[in-house]
């Protein structure tokens, strides 16, 4: 048998307090076969992340702390494109289940993925929709990891 072990952990800010956070993890091990495939083995891996990051997520939303937003950067075309809005509208539902999805077909890992699961705003949505989207036609379909 493979042994894997996964562990996934994030420091949020103490609400009023500068220079201070707290800190949520969750970790796991599972195992394979030893005939186990690359894919099965990757598929196993990323199985797991997702149930680490939703325990951690969790853990978060049960002590009321929030995400902080995300910094503002230079406008995107889809942004621009929100044609009157004010870009703080909540992301869809459909937006976050398609965000999931390319970040999981893309093997988006580590802090670009956190970051990109963390977008709450309709238009950053779009844009990072828009953005994972023209990578994968591309081929760089492989985010960081």
């Amino acid at each position: 048998m493979i042994k894997l072990t996964g562990n996934v952990s994030r420091k949020v800010p103490i609400p009023g307090k500068e220079f201070s956070s707290q800190s949520f993890s969750a970790g796991m091990e599972a195992e394979v076969g030893n005939e186990a495939t690359q894919e099965e083995i990757k598929a196993k891996i990323r199985e797991m992340y997702d149930i680490l990051e939703a325990a951690v997520k969790s853990q978060i939303t049960l002590n009321g702390v929030h995400l902080p937003e995300e910094k503002e950067s230079e406008p995107t075309q889809a942004a621009v494109n929100n044609n009157g809005g004010n870009g703080n509208d909540s992301i869809t539902p459909s937006q976050k289940n398609l965000l999931e999805k390319l970040v999981r077909e893309q093997e988006i890992f580590g802090k670009e993925r956190i970051e990109l699961l963390a977008i709450k705003s309709k238009s950053k949505a779009a844009s990072a929709i828009k953005e994972l989207i023209e990578n994968n036609r591309k081929g760089g379909g492989n985010g960081a990891k």
